[in-house]
Formats: structure tokens, C-alpha cells, sequence
């Protein structure tokens, strides 16, 4: 099984920070509906930053738990009802928590995983009765320039991009993997299946674009092996913090299920 440290981004604030600017809101909208109950019992898998984590906290109060479940979990701020709890979850080896649980999210992990569908099933069937399961995707999408400085500006962003992910292609991640979760929660027989799919347009100097830098910077050296300029990641580094640069967001995919 492939070790997640040969390909996955460094758990550091400039990569986290930027992420949970994008995506928290969209987890937060998601929990607002789900609704879980304070008492229960959550699991945050992947949990990065802590962020989800936190959140699941607040709404599990005193009588919850919350276990967080990271390769590098560093970064995630304990509590009183929360367990940390350091993993590789590519190897396959069992969680060190069990279920059953009332929710169990994970956000950009599952796509990293060679047996991601086993392992949705794995989680599906960790759910009690009226249990939800929260996946969240970055999928690969054609690189889009809303506006940029200069043609040249604009032809390096996409070939750059599409260098990133072709990157992390070959690094055994699965760029269309977020659209293939719907189908593969109902197969674990989830019910009340539903996606949402999310874009916005990032502009040089923002959140967004601090996090195609940080992306991009951390597999530099990676791409440059690969055969990709250097100039055209040393102009994308430089347009990110240009505020005439503005470009479509990563597509992010939420699904989520529950258990009849």
C-alpha cells in the first residue's frame, strides 16, 4: 500500500489555513442540516487543522466524544471530549477507534486512498442506525482564468495547474474520485444520498490563491523532475499574489449519506 507521505501536502498553516477558509463554510452548511444531536459519537477522519473537529466538538458537548484521526495530527487542538489519535489510513489497519457512530466525516482523504471503496463501505457499515457519513472531494477540473495580466500569465496558470495534477495523478491520487462517491454510498446501501458540487472565483492575494501557491510550492521540485518549466511555476507563484489574476477555484465535491 502506497505510504500517504509519498504524495500528500505537508498538515502546515499555509496549506490548512487557506483550506478551511474555502471549505469550512460549505462542513458547517452540511452539519446545519444533517443536524447531529449533542451526546454523540463523531469521528473526523484526515482531520488536518482541526477545524471539523472543533465543530463536531461544540456539537457533541460534555455528554459526546469526538475522535480525530490524521497522519500528522499535530495541529489539532485538544479538548475534553476529544481524542487524537495519529495514523497512516492508507495502510489498511484497523482504526484505533470503533464504532458505532452517530457521523463520521473525512475531507480530502478518501481520493489518496487506494481501497477508497472498501473503505467507504468500512465506514457505512461504522454507522448506527440513522447514522451519517460526510465525505468532501477536491475532483480535477480544467484549470479556468477569469481574468489575468497578460496572455502569458493566463497560458502559464493552466499549464501549471494541469502540472500539479498531473503530479498528483502519478502520485496515486484519484482526480475524478469525488464524482464516483454518490454511486459508491449507495452501493454500501446509504440512503438519502446527495451531492453538491462548489465553485467560486479566487483572486491573486486571497485565501484561494495563497492555496494553488502553497499546493504548487510543496511540489515544485516534483514537477520541475517531471519535465515542467520552471519559469512557469516561478510566473504562477508570482501571479498569485497579483490582484488582477483571478481564477476559478479548485472544484470541491460534499456528499453524504446515512444509514436506514
Amino acid at each position: 500500500m502506497t505510504n500517504l507521505a509519498d504524495y500528500v501536502f505537508h498538515n502546515v498553516p499555509a496549506q490548512l489555513s487557506p483550506l478551511e477558509e474555502f471549505l469550512d463554510p460549505f462542513t458547517r452548511a452540511e452539519l446545519a442540516e444533517i443536524a447531529p444531536t449533542p451526546g454523540g459519537r463523531f469521528l473526523d477522519l484526515g482531520a488536518g487543522g482541526g477545524s471539523v473537529t472543533r465543530m463536531l466538538s461544540e456539537i457533541a458537548g460534555e455528554s459526546g466524544t469526538v475522535a480525530a484521526i490524521d497522519q500528522d495530527a499535530h495541529m489539532v487542538a485538544p479538548g475534553p471530549n476529544v481524542s487524537i489519535h495519529t495514523q497512516d489510513l492508507s495502510t489498511g489497519e484497523p482504526l484505533p477507534v470503533e464504532g458505532p457512530f452517530d457521523l463520521v466525516h473525512a475531507r480530502l482523504l478518501t481520493h489518496h486512498l487506494e481501497n477508497r471503496v472498501e473503505f467507504v463501505h468500512q465506514l457505512a457499515g461504522s454507522l448506527k442506525p440513522g447514522g451519517w457519513l460526510l465525505l468532501g472531494e477536491f475532483v480535477r477540473s480544467a484549470p479556468k482564468v477569469v481574468s489575468a495580466p497578460s496572455e502569458k500569465h493566463a497560458e502559464a496558470f493552466v499549464r501549471v495547474l494541469d502540472g500539479l495534477y498531473d503530479v498528483m495523478t502519478a502520485r496515486h491520487t484519484h482526480g475524478a474520485w469525488g464524482h464516483e462517491v454518490h454511486a459508491t454510498m449507495l452501493d454500501a446501501g446509504l440512503t438519502d444520498v446527495r451531492t453538491q458540487w462548489h465553485y467560486q472565483s479566487w483572486t491573486g492575494g486571497g485565501h484561494g490563491c495563497r492555496l494553488f501557491e502553497n499546493n504548487v510550492s510543496q511540489k515544485r521540485d516534483a514537477m520541475i523532475e517531471a519535465g515542467f518549466d520552471a519559469a512557469d511555476i516561478d510566473l504562477f507563484l508570482a501571479s498569485m499574489h497579483d490582484p488582477a489574476m483571478v481564477v476559478r477555484s479548485h472544484e470541491f465535491v460534499s456528499i453524504r449519506g446515512r444509514r436506514g
